[in-house]
């Protein structure tokens, strides 16, 4: 099996590109943080956050020596306990999606959730809601097309004139000149793939995206709600935590 292949399964279990490259540079021998860098191709800079990540999930361990000697966990035992991690993680997002959704179902129906089908009104809209924000605004970009990315700056250059933070989720197909000129203005961090994206502005309003192709505004659902948006935050806040900087 190639190690293309390895590290696709790899990530198909929960880790990102580089933890996945990480550990499988571990799996074949043990090694310190910089001979760790070497084999597995991942930037001196970053490994120390890889590795810690690694340790978290117990699939390695760490000696107490000087420089630190990094080894994978037996695949078994170390396999296993991640496994125990993640079935823990997902049981708690699905019960908490389960008690949001309940309550969102019991009660009835409000006239602040929004169904937007026009383009044009999509991005207005969007607009209008990032004009507002006053602390926090978390996006979700499935598509990046170039004309948006180029709408969407002075925008970014205005929230961070107001230190208004801005988390910024996007594909890794992404150009990275696109990435650089979004990176001064936000936090940007990438993923392999994203099923539908949105917009939340202070925790406050939540519109999601729903559809549409490569630089075509599909169907939105835009809404205030509290349990819709803690929803929706939550979940940004599990793909932030998987995603990786560019």
């Amino acid at each position: 099996m190639s190690e293309g292949e390895v590290l696709r399964i790899l990530r198909g279990c929960g880790l990102t590109e580089t933890e996945a490259k990480v550990y499988l540079a571990l799996i074949k021998g043990r090694g310190d943080a910089k001979e760790i860098s070497a084999r597995s191709k991942v930037p001196y800079s970053k490994i120390h956050t890889v590795l810690t990540s690694l340790q978290e999930k117990s699939l390695i361990t760490a000696s107490s020596d000087r420089p630190t000697i990094y080894s994978a966990k037996s695949v078994g035992e170390g396999l296993g306990e991640y496994k125990i991690q993640m079935q823990k993680e997902i049981e708690e997002a699905f019960k908490r999606a389960e008690q949001v959704l309940t309550a969102i179902q019991g009660e009835p129906e409000k006239s602040d959730i929004w169904i937007i089908k026009s383009g044009n009104e999509i991005l207005s809209k969007a607009y209008q809601m990032l004009r507002t924000a006053r602390r926090g605004v978390k996006l979700a970009l499935p598509v990046l097309p170039e004309w948006l990315s180029d709408e969407i700056l002075p925008v970014l250059t205005r929230l961070r004139a107001q230190q208004v933070e801005v988390n910024m989720l996007v594909t890794k197909n992404v150009s990275k000149e696109t990435i650089q000129k979004l990176s001064g203005l936000s936090t940007v961090r990438s993923r392999d793939k994203m099923f539908g994206g949105g917009i939340i502005v202070d925790d406050a309003e939540v519109m999601l995206f729903i559809g549409g192709s490569e630089g075509v505004m599909g169907t939105a659902i835009w809404a205030s709600h509290p349990g819709l948006v803690q929803l929706a935050s939550t979940y940004f806040d599990f793909l932030w935590a998987g995603s990786e900087a560019p």
